[in-house]
């Protein structure tokens, strides 16, 4: 099959983050009804790419690409505005009489799929020689006030994902790819003062179906190989 999933098995690669074990208790006597959750948005710093001997394809965004929008949402596509809606949002039915603890939790997981021929080609003649990959993630702490819809920022989450894989493909599968730039991620951000949420990052699209797969040759016009959904 064309396409694969190199997979980079490395402990700092994958970051994952439990707001469980850095957000505090949540009361507050004002609100009867609240949902404390997390909403995210992803920013590319650089265009994720896949490098050719006849230059290369990229995933792209292009409301980020040409600065019409701050940043996108990274909702599952169904729970907008939050990340999902299972372990990610919890709801609290008040008047509460007491503080009380509740947990959310989320899981992110780099696993993209690159191809190893040139996506415009008929050809399935592995000629991949390189991935880059540089992105950020804001992620918020939000309670909703589901009968005013009053939001209430909790905590401003940062991180960033750069990636940089050399690959031979005249090598024996699983010996491939190589990592070749950081070993290690810089870990998430618990920010000191947070960041209002982007009026655009609230709703439609996402970012999985916002993307656009593009074919950047050395000569001619880019190209759309998989437009939006």
């Amino acid at each position: 099959h064309p396409f694969i999933h190199p997979s980079i098995h490395h402990p700092s690669i994958h970051p994952s983050i439990h707001p469980s074990s850095i957000y505090p208790s949540i009361h507050h006597p004002l609100l009867h009804e609240v949902s404390p959750s997390e909403m995210r948005r992803c920013v590319f710093q650089t265009v994720p790419e896949a490098l050719f001997p006849s230059f290369r394809s990229s995933w792209e965004l292009p409301q980020l690409r040409e600065g019409l929008v701050r940043a996108i949402s990274d909702s599952d596509g169904v729970s907008y505005p939050w990340y999902g809606n299972t372990t990610e949002t919890v709801t609290i039915a008040g008047p509460t009489s007491k503080p009380s603890r509740f947990t959310v939790s989320m899981n992110d997981n780099f696993y993209p799929s690159v191809t190893w021929a040139v996506p415009v080609s008929e050809s399935n003649t592995p000629l991949l020689t390189s991935i880059k990959r540089d992105q950020s993630f804001t992620t918020w702490l939000v309670a909703l006030n589901t009968t005013s819809r009053e939001k209430i920022l909790l905590h401003t989450i940062k991180w960033r994902m750069r990636v940089d894989v050399v690959v031979d493909p005249s090598q024996p599968l699983g010996s491939r790819a190589r990592l070749v730039g950081r070993l290690y991620q810089d870990q998430p951000r618990v920010l000191a003062r947070m960041e209002p949420v982007p009026s655009n990052a609230m709703g439609k699209p996402n970012a999985n179906d916002a993307q656009v797969l593009m074919w950047r040759p050395r000569r001619g016009p880019p190209i759309v190989v998989i437009p939006p959904k």
